[in-house]
């Protein structure tokens, strides 16, 4: 991601919606958080902002706070292997349970902002 987006800093927001669309869909907050390595967290959010992906927006904001609130687990579950047992990765995972309960899908509430992003 890093390389990309010194490649082409005007795709870093498409390429975060990607990320954020692909890891939660995936995996939920606790893949996303996890993969980003604790880089882009306000990049993330202002995409977020951008879009008006407002659910999208508030479920990220508490996955983050939890992250926040618990710095240890949030590092260790960061140094781990993600398969290890870790109560902020639990608290991400239910997080994202509610978030897709929701059915909001993220590509449907950002896709007007979506399609005047550049892409690479």
């Amino acid at each position: 991601m890093e390389g990309a987006a010194s490649e082409s800093p005007a795709a870093l927001p498409y390429l975060l919606a990607v990320k954020f669309n692909y890891d939660v869909k995936q995996g939920g907050f606790a893949q996303l958080l996890y993969n980003l390595r604790g880089e882009f967290l306000a990049d993330v959010e202002e995409m977020l902002i951008a879009a008006n992906a407002a659910v999208a927006h508030d479920h990220y904001v508490r996955a983050v706070t939890v992250c926040l609130e618990n710095k240890a687990d949030y590092f260790r579950f960061l140094s781990s292997d993600y398969t290890e047992a870790n109560p902020v990765k639990h608290a991400l995972q239910f997080l994202s349970v509610e978030y897709l309960q929701r059915r909001v899908d993220f590509a449907d509430e950002a896709a007007g902002y979506l399609a005047t992003l550049p892409k690479a």
